[in-house]
């Protein structure tokens, strides 16, 4: 997958988290895509489930290389699941508004596959 579409992913999630509001728990944590696992293994601790970061460039990172896993198929992940069963499986609330953020970031439809994304 090239770098452009997984930036582009990861701009998504990281919208549909709240890392762009001021003072959100993704911003104050440096981790945008609100990740619970730490997939790089840069984090320096937890706010709750919650990975931290020292700074924004490490959580982009790990957020980055959370997508690529999507795409290489993981236990969790396949490139043929629609954002609608990502969001399933990325986050345990609001799952439908999750889904729907992603997709409207994208300009595609929550049925629309990780492999559909250009």
């Amino acid at each position: 997958m090239n770098q452009a579409v997984i930036s582009k992913i990861a701009d998504a999630i990281a919208f549909a988290e709240g890392y762009f509001k001021a003072g959100s728990r993704p911003r104050r944590n440096n981790n945008p895509g609100d990740l619970v696992r730490d997939p790089t293994g840069k984090g320096v601790g937890f706010d709750g489930p919650y990975v931290v970061y020292a700074n924004p460039q490490d959580g982009r990172e790990a957020l980055e290389h959370q997508v690529r896993l999507m795409f290489a198929g993981s236990h969790f992940y396949k490139p043929s699941m629609t954002l609608r069963e990502v969001a399933q499986r990325w986050t345990t609330t609001q799952q439908q508004a999750w889904a729907f953020n992603v997709a409207h970031y994208l300009g595609v439809t929550v049925e629309t596959t990780l492999e559909e994304i250009h």
